[in-house]
């Protein structure tokens, strides 16, 4: 066996290196089943006029002002 590592064979090893595996057989068996239960899903949702998804900022201020003056009456 060589003393310094500069002095070690180029020669490569005679069986092929292992690599540790990254998740075991229960991470990916975990993953199986919440990729199951969380399917995708269609999603509608409204749009303001503006092209914002409704209520936008703006009609969020305008419920507000309209809330507030009828509060003070």
């Amino acid at each position: 066996m060589p003393d310094r590592p500069d002095e070690r064979p180029t020669d490569p090893p005679d069986r092929p290196e292992q690599r540790p595996h990254l998740v075991s057989d229960q991470d990916v068996e975990d993953a199986d089943d919440l990729l199951f239960a969380h399917p995708p899903r269609v999603v509608r949702r409204w749009v303001c006029g503006c092209g914002a998804d409704y209520p936008c900022v703006d009609v969020l201020f305008a419920r507000f002002v309209k809330a507030t003056a009828e509060a003070g009456e």
